[in-house]
């Protein structure tokens, strides 16, 4: 008899291990991530708000695009993240004159010179109430956002919102154009951004996209302070005879050896004026170059010959490497500040 309930004992005992372990391996299951994009992007944002991690998920791709690559860019998002899309667009819309570089009278020159301008939204409003992310696409037009994207992100609320920046362009990485975006919008959660290449394909998009949750959302957004972390933390500055002027930098060799260059301390460029359209100065140094065939026009910065600054307050077409652009002032405020006989050019980080 005490043989067979010790027999009973032992077979009750096993079934009972067996159900816990299944129970446990069940409840592991259920609690496991999602190995895809989605999860990536859900759980980057469940983590910034008190939502669930359902209602955290949903997100939109707003974007403006006006040749198309942004837009490319703009639907592998939406694919490889299973966002809402949509597309911002102009009341009057751009034409291919409007967005010529090199007239410095173009509609596009006169707004992103402009601090005040808003182009007029046009299309359909859209209803942000039910979304927790923005990915937020644009071209990259004078170094800058273009100004449409400030009508955007100051007419829509965009309270407790995390916005997760990316722009196209052909040379120019994104910048400050993110950071200036986040001051017309302090209430919003600005994510680092990402620069595409107008040749970006689906595979570069979703690597980027897997990296998003792993970025900082900016803490310092709220004080006004440029977002971005270590990235934008030093910035790149010129004063011209002691005047601070802004500059949308390009994003490539020249540049970052530049910025190598004055890491240490200021660099002063004594510039004299060449031609009745710019001034140019010796650097002190070579720095990497790609010099291409350029029509240059008021406000653009370039490498002469690898060891020269150039600032043009005029136009001129020769073989240079773009540097970057003065931005938020007129032609007429730049040739003020650079038609004499010689100009101090001094470069430095803060």
């Amino acid at each position: 008899m005490k043989k067979s309930l010790s027999v009973l004992l032992i077979l009750a005992t096993l079934v009972l291990f067996t159900a816990c372990a299944a129970t446990s391996a069940a409840s592991e299951k259920s609690g496991g991530s999602a190995s895809g994009v989605s999860g990536v992007s859900a759980s980057a944002d469940a983590g910034e708000s008190g939502e669930s991690g359902a209602q955290a998920a949903k997100s939109v791709v707003v974007y403006f695009s006006r040749t198309n690559n942004t837009e490319k860019i703009a639907e592998f998002i939406v694919e490889l993240t299973d966002s809402d899309e949509y597309e911002i667009q102009a009341k009057v819309p751009y034409t291919d004159a409007d967005i010529n570089y090199n007239d410095s009278n173009s509609r596009t020159s006169r707004e992103q010179n402009d601090p005040a301008a808003r182009p007029e939204l046009g299309g359909e409003a859209l209803d942000l109430s039910g979304y927790g992310v923005i990915y937020l696409g644009y071209p990259i037009w004078w170094g800058q956002a273009p100004k449409i994207l400030y009508t955007f992100v100051e007419t829509y609320d965009l309270s407790g919102k995390t916005v997760i920046p990316f722009c196209t362009s052909a040379s120019s990485g994104i910048g400050t154009s993110a950071t200036n975006l986040a001051k017309s919008a302090p209430s919003a959660q600005f994510k680092v951004g990402k620069r595409f290449s107008a040749s970006a394909d689906k595979s570069e998009v979703e690597a980027w996209l897997k990296t998003v949750a792993l970025s900082g959302v900016n803490d310092e957004n709220n004080s006004g302070s440029t977002q971005g972390g270590k990235e934008n933390a030093m910035q790149l500055t010129m004063k011209l005879d002691g005047t601070k002027v802004s500059v949308a930098w390009e994003d490539n060799e020249s540049v970052t050896a530049l910025k190598e260059l004055v890491k240490t301390s200021p660099i002063t460029i004594n510039a004299s004026a060449y031609g009745g359209f710019e001034q140019v100065g010796p650097i002190g140094a070579s720095l990497p170059r790609n010099d291409v065939q350029t029509t240059t026009s008021s406000g653009d910065i370039v490498l002469y010959s690898g060891n020269q600054m150039v600032l043009f307050y005029g136009s001129n077409s020769w073989a240079y490497t773009r540097l970057g652009k003065i931005t938020g002032l007129s032609g007429a405020e730049i040739k003020s500040l650079l038609n004499k006989s010689g100009v101090t050019i001094t470069l430095s980080l803060e």
